[in-house]
């Protein structure tokens, strides 16, 4: 399956998060803005944390996640289940056409360290599999 996994964060655990989905399944992993824009990818998994607002580099990055850029994406989160920036990238991708999996994978940063348990590591990739799966259908 055509994919990719991109991500903004200022944490460094986030960063690997996303290196250890990519290296499971394969696919690229890049930070937002890309330097190259998705095209015509099946699934794109986005990474970020979920502060007060959305960061207004993943505002303008899901607004260009139109049907031929990406059928279907699906986010991962530093930050507590339905928060105010979620909430709005989800809108925002559904408004661009994108197809939203509804299956939010919720981590826990720390200000600190940017290693990941393998409870952790195992607990992500199985998630981005289950989306793969569903993103398959």
């Amino acid at each position: 399956m055509k994919m990719r996994v991109m991500y903004l964060s200022k944490k460094a655990k986030m960063v690997t998060f996303a290196e250890a989905i990519g290296q499971a399944c394969g696919c690229l992993v890049n930070d937002i803005p890309p330097a190259y824009p998705a095209d015509n990818e099946k699934l794109v998994l986005i990474g970020i944390t979920a502060g007060a607002a959305l960061d207004d580099k993943v505002r303008r990055f899901c607004g260009e996640l139109i049907p031929q850029r990406a059928k279907n994406v699906a986010l991962f989160v530093d930050g507590v289940k339905d928060s105010k920036a979620e909430l709005e990238a989800k809108r925002i991708l559904r408004d661009a056409g994108t197809n939203v999996i509804d299956e939010t994978y919720y981590v826990k940063c720390g200000i600190f360290g940017n290693k990941i348990s393998l409870e952790e590591r195992q607990a992500i990739v199985d998630w981005s599999r289950k989306i793969q799966d569903i993103a398959s259908k």
